[in-house]
């Protein structure tokens, strides 16, 4: 049996660490924890000179005169265009030439740049680009819309549109009961709660915190790599099934990525084999109907990926089981359980809730790269 790549990684962590944390771009689709320093503050005044509306990140630039008199360029993140606009807001609330007032959350390292918790323009004393305090109104339960077979729909009621949307969790951790503290990136308040994450093995456990130190900045995530395994139902831009009884599949249309889609076959073939397939992103999917739930098995990982939020490692001995269940129109259960031998001593289980969004389409999310550096030279 081959030595997993990232078993190599362990070995060789210790030495690559101070080099890495050195050394690293930053890119537009990296995560807040790994961009800026949360617990810092910065505020900066000066006049826009540039407004770049794309995904992943809308950002500014801005020139800012220091006590010397001389002047900067800083580049200001505000945000996903898909968030903004259904907040309200449009490129044209901000102007080249206007007077800005900036508070926010400066990057990590040297470089001139922030992500903004407040913008006022000086022409109007608004206040932009603020998220909208509109509380979501929940809707009263429903029951799961059905197949005349009986088998809940995945997805919108006949005639009907929606998809499935913000998580209530984006970590992936072992379901014991024990809270672990951690922000919505994975990132660990406390490296010594490790143990507590997941059932590593020595060599996993060394790479989790090796990501853990270096703020993520090695997740392929961040290259525009696609979300597999359980990662793409934690992004905030949704998912949708489309089910093909007729043909004996399911689609999974993701929100988070580039157009991405899984296959999941419920024709009845076996689980394949995983020395027998190619491995790829999301695997091969097969699935069937217990009760009121969808399970679902997947082998066939490549190592190309994260498969969760946070870092945790995996080998191609990865075997997924996800349990869908859609205990009423609005509430999607899902429940993961991790098997790979090579990585963890045991399978172990985890698991949240993901919300219906009524009545829209699911948006398309683009991973490009406009990152500060196309601002900063």
């Amino acid at each position: 049996m081959r030595l997993p790549a990232l078993k190599l990684l362990a070995l060789s962590a210790g030495i690559l660490l101070g080099f890495l944390l050195g050394s690293a771009p930053l890119s537009g689709q990296r995560a807040p924890s790994a961009n800026y320093e949360n617990d810092k503050k910065v505020k900066l005044s000066g006049i826009v000179t540039r407004i770049d509306w794309v995904n992943p990140s809308a950002f500014f630039s801005v020139n800012v005169k220091d006590s010397t008199g001389t002047i900067a360029a800083w580049a200001v993140e505000i945000g996903n265009p898909l968030d903004l606009q259904k907040d309200g807001w449009k490129p044209t609330a901000l102007r080249i030439g206007d007077m800005v007032t900036v508070e926010g959350i400066p990057a990590r390292g040297p470089r001139r740049q922030a992500m903004a918790t407040s913008v006022v323009v000086a022409r109007t004393g608004a206040k932009v680009f603020v998220p909208s305090n509109k509380k979501a109104v929940k809707a009263a339960s429903q029951p799961a819309p059905r197949w005349p077979d009986g088998h809940p729909r995945l997805g919108p009621p006949p005639g009907k549109k929606g998809y499935w949307g913000t998580p209530s969790s984006t970590v992936l951790v072992e379901n014991t009961g024990v809270a672990i503290p951690m922000n919505r990136d994975g990132l660990l308040a406390n490296i010594t709660d490790s143990d507590k994450v997941a059932p590593f093995q020595p060599w996993a456990k060394a790479v989790y915190e090796y990501r853990q130190r270096t703020l993520f900045k090695d997740d392929p995530y961040n290259r525009c790599i696609p979300p597999g395994g359980a990662r793409h139902f934690q992004n905030s831009y949704g998912f949708q099934f489309i089910e093909q009884p007729e043909v004996g599949r399911i689609l999974l249309l993701l929100g988070g990525g580039d157009r991405n889609w899984r296959i999941i076959y419920t024709d009845g073939r076996p689980i394949g084999h995983k020395d027998e397939l190619v491995q790829t992103y999301y695997g091969a999917s097969t699935g069937h109907w217990e009760g009121d739930t969808l399970v679902v098995d997947t082998v066939g990982f490549n190592e190309k990926f994260w498969f969760t939020n946070g870092g945790l490692p995996h080998t191609e001995a990865l075997h997924l089981t996800e349990r869908f269940t859609r205990s009423d129109l609005n509430t999607l259960r899902y429940q993961v359980t991790v098997d790979d031998p090579q990585t963890y001593t045991r399978t172990w289980t985890g698991g949240w809730t993901i919300q219906w969004v009524p009545d829209e389409e699911i948006q398309e999310y683009f991973c490009e790269e406009n990152a500060e550096s196309t601002f900063i030279r």
